[in-house]
């Protein structure tokens, strides 16, 4: 084998391991055109739709996190956002059961509220067990009512070099969330 050949081989086999070891996603994001920007930010508690336990709260946490990372403006301390809907009788577990999140903004006192749900979090079968994470999520301005930001992302994790866990994709998802929103809506994009 001519060494142009060996070299040309390396770097196809490069290029695979390069493919098969990223994730594969989907993604659909929009922001309603001249919406206001984030002041200030409620993320309240995800609705489970999967058969984690606890996937919701594991997901409004990432995003939390990495909202304040965006530097997407003043987020509301989820801490106090669940005091507060404990007060009003409103039950963090059950979000199907809220109020409008532009009733739930006014009693938090927010520009804008987040709110979502975790469609999937499991480990998928097959021989590698691939960690799979959906999320749905919007904002909602609480002066109008509108949604002004969507996205919804899945993601499952494709690599053999390293080993991803649920946690792990679920924050990669957070992260590129957090940006979209900071690039779109929050005061320094403006």
């Amino acid at each position: 084998m001519k060494p142009r050949d060996f070299q040309a081989r390396i770097a196809v086999i490069v290029a695979a391991a390069m493919l098969l070891s990223g994730c594969a996603h989907e993604a659909q994001r929009w922001v309603k055109p001249g919406a206001a920007a984030i002041e200030r930010l409620a993320v309240l508690p995800f609705e489970n739709q999967t058969t984690a336990v606890r996937a919701g709260a594991v997901v409004s946490d990432l995003l939390v996190t990495e909202l304040l990372a965006a530097r997407s403006g003043a987020v509301m301390d989820p801490s106090e956002v669940a005091d507060l809907l404990r007060r009003d009788n409103i039950d963090a577990a059950d979000p199907a059961r809220w109020p409008s999140a532009q009733r739930i903004g006014r009693l938090l006192r927010v520009s804008h509220v987040m709110e979502g749900a975790v469609i999937e979090y499991r480990y998928k079968p097959g021989v590698s067990e691939a960690p799979a994470v959906g999320i749905t999520a919007r904002v909602v301005d609480v002066a109008s009512g509108d949604v002004v930001w969507t996205a919804s992302v899945s993601r499952a994790s494709t690599t053999w070099f390293r080993e991803d866990g649920l946690a792990r994709v679920a924050q990669s998802i957070a992260r590129d969330m957090a940006r979209h929103l900071a690039e779109s809506l929050s005061s320094g994009a403006r």
